[in-house]
């Protein structure tokens, strides 16, 4: 295969185009800090209707969980370990960190779900590069 000069001319303009895509989108996923609502029709699972239910990866996993008076509550989840939220969920988003410091910066948002129904969130990558999925469950 022999490059021309019209060979790297197309390959440049398709390099240009990707990185453009690329940098748009990591542009749009910082300009929203709250994650989108996932929402699955799947129920919570039975004896947990209506609670936060949140896995640990391998680090320790701090969930903040909005309530009515605005304050909220802050839970440590030890790593490897799911814990079942038995606090009703305000308005706002819950906001989740990592690692034991006393005030860890927060790595994931996910609007809080409304009344009748609970989240699952899991986390997994490394609390060096933290990795949180939400789902509201109906």
């Amino acid at each position: 295969m022999e490059f021309t000069a019209k060979r790297l001319a197309v390959a440049a303009v398709a390099a240009g185009v990707a990185v453009v895509a690329i940098g748009a989108t990591v542009l749009a996923a910082a300009a929203d800090p709250v994650a989108p609502e996932v929402v699955s029709v799947t129920p919570a699972e039975a004896g947990h209707e209506n609670q936060g239910k949140y896995t640990a990866g391998d680090y320790v996993l701090n969930v903040h969980e909005p309530a009515e008076d605005g304050d909220g509550i802050t839970t440590a989840i030890g790593p490897h370990t799911t814990y079942y939220s038995k606090s009703r969920h305000g308005t706002g988003v819950l906001e989740f960190s990592v690692g034991s410091d006393d005030d860890p910066p927060v790595v994931f948002s996910y609007p809080a779900p409304a009344a009748g129904q609970g989240v699952d969130c899991v986390a997994s990558g490394t609390e060096a590069a933290p990795r949180v999925w939400c789902e509201t469950k109906r």
